[in-house]
C-alpha cells in the first residue's frame, strides 16, 4: 500500500524548542510535496499561533487546530466546533472551586481569568489575550478552553470532576500543568478523519507522527503511527514504531525511509 497522506503534530514533532525547524525537516516536507503526498498538520495551537511557522504550514493541505476543534485550508475555515454554553459555565465554576485559572478561546481571542494570567504560559501566543472576570468568561462562546493549576494533584482531581461534565472532552498537555478542553467527541483523531475526508485520502493509507498523549487519538485512526521520541510511555505504547526525537530529526528520517521504499507502507 502506498502512503496517501502524512499527518503530523507540530510542537515536538516537526518543530523543536524555540520554534526551531531543522533543515532536515524542511527537506523532508519538500520531498512530500515533490511526491504529491498531502500533508495534514494536527496541533493543539489556535490558528493565530501558527504565524511564524509558514515554512511548515504552507505545505499542509489541511491544518487541524485546537486539538480537532477547527479545520482550515488555505486560510479558509472548514469547520469550527463550539462547546455548549452550559458546559462552559460548568468548566468555569469547577475551575473556580479548585482555585484554578481558566481561559476560553472564541475563534479569534483568548479570554483569561486573572488567575490564569498569573499561572498560565506567558509566551508563544499570537492570538489576542484579554483578562476578564469569571462571569464574563461564562458568557463566552468557546471553541476550546484551558485550565491551569500549579499543583498537579489538584489538577488531576479537577480533571476527574470535569470528566463527568456533559458536552466536553479533556486532554492533558503532558509536561505542563494544563488541561485542554474541547467539545465532547472532538479530538485530534476526529479532526484528522475530517481532514482526510476533505483531501480524499484513505485513513488506512495515512501515516501519523506525534509525541504527546493528545496525539494518541490520531494514532488510532491512521494506518501507521510513529512516536517522535519516547518521552511518554503511553505515546510509545500506542505507536507502531518509536523514532528519534525532534532534535535528532526522527520525522525526517522516517520520511526519507518512506521515499527510499517508493512510499510503500510495509
Amino acid at each position: 500500500m502506498r502512503v496517501e497522506a502524512v499527518v503530523a503534530d507540530l510542537d515536538g514533532t516537526l518543530v523543536g524548542e524555540d520554534s526551531n525547524v531543522s533543515q532536515a525537516t524542511l527537506d523532508s516536507l519538500r520531498m512530500l510535496r515533490a511526491a504529491g503526498i498531502p500533508l495534514v498538520i494536527a496541533t493543539g495551537r489556535v490558528p493565530q499561533d501558527l504565524r511564524g511557522l509558514d515554512c511548515v504550514t504552507r505545505d499542509a493541505q489541511v491544518t487541524v487546530c485546537c486539538s480537532g476543534s477547527i479545520g482550515r485550508a488555505a486560510q479558509r475555515t472548514l469547520w469550527q466546533d463550539q462547546l455548549m454554553p452550559e458546559a462552559v459555565a460548568q468548566v468555569v465554576a469547577t475551575a473556580a472551586a479548585y482555585g484554578a485559572g481558566v481561559a476560553g478561546f472564541d475563534g479569534s481571542t483568548w479570554r483569561l481569568t486573572e488567575r490564569y494570567v498569573r499561572l498560565g504560559p506567558a509566551g508563544g501566543h499570537r492570538a489576542p489575550r484579554v483578562a476578564v472576570s469569571a462571569g464574563a468568561l461564562t458568557d463566552t462562546s468557546c471553541v476550546t478552553m484551558s485550565v491551569v493549576h500549579e499543583e498537579r494533584d489538584v489538577l488531576a482531581a479537577l480533571a476527574r470532576d470535569l470528566d463527568s461534565v456533559v458536552g466536553i472532552g479533556l486532554s492533558r498537555v503532558a509536561g505542563l500543568d494544563i488541561l485542554d478542553i474541547t467539545a465532547r467527541s472532538v479530538d485530534k483523531g476526529t479532526g484528522v478523519l475530517r481532514a482526510l475526508q476533505v483531501i480524499g485520502a484513505d485513513p488506512a493509507a495515512a501515516v501519523s507522527f506525534g509525541d504527546m498523549p493528545n496525539d494518541i487519538p490520531m494514532f488510532a485512526v491512521t494506518g501507521r503511527a510513529y512516536a517522535v521520541g519516547c518521552g511518554h510511555p503511553e505515546v510509545a505504547a500506542a505507536a507502531d514504531e518509536v523514532l528519534a526525537p525532534v532534535e535528532h530529526d526522527g520525522f525526517a528520517s522516517k520520511i526519507n525511509a518512506f521515499a527510499a521504499s517508493h512510499w510503500r507502507i510495509v
